[in-house]
C-alpha cells in the first residue's frame, strides 16, 4: 500500500513543479529568489531522486525512503496553505498543495484504520 501511495503522491509532485515551474514560483518564495534555471535544477535533480526511489526495488530502506517522502509532501502542503493565508492571494504551487494534503490524509487514515 505504501508504494501505492508514494507513486501518486510522486505524480503528483511532478504536476506540482509544473505548476511551481509555470507561475514564478522561483521568484515568489518567501525565503529567497532564485533563477529560474537554479529551480529549474534543484525540480530535476529532486525529481529524479524520488523517481530512482520508485524503481530501485532492492535499494535498502525504500520504504523509510517512501514513508519520509509521503511526509514531505504533507509539509509542502501545509506550507503552502500557510503562505498562501499570509499573502490572501494565489502563491505558486497552491492547486496541487491540496492535493498532497489529501493523498496524505487518505493514506495516514487508511493506514490507521486497516
Amino acid at each position: 500500500m505504501l508504494e501505492q501511495f508514494f507513486l501518486i503522491a510522486l505524480v503528483v509532485q511532478l504536476v506540482h513543479s509544473v505548476e511551481e515551474l509555470a507561475t514564478g514560483f522561483h521568484r515568489r518564495w518567501y525565503l529567497f529568489k532564485m533563477s529560474f534555471r537554479t529551480f529549474l535544477a534543484f525540480e530535476i535533480l529532486f525529481s529524479a531522486f524520488w523517481i530512482f526511489v520508485f524503481f530501485s526495488a532492492s535499494l535498502p530502506y525504500r520504504e523509510y525512503l517512501q514513508a519520509f517522502f509521503l511526509i514531505l509532501m504533507f509539509a509542502n502542503g501545509v506550507q503552502h496553505l500557510v503562505w498562501w493565508g499570509s499573502e490572501k492571494r494565489y502563491v505558486p504551487g497552491l492547486m496541487t498543495a491540496f492535493v498532497h494534503l489529501v493523498v496524505f490524509l487518505v493514506f495516514y487514515f487508511t493506514m490507521l484504520f486497516s
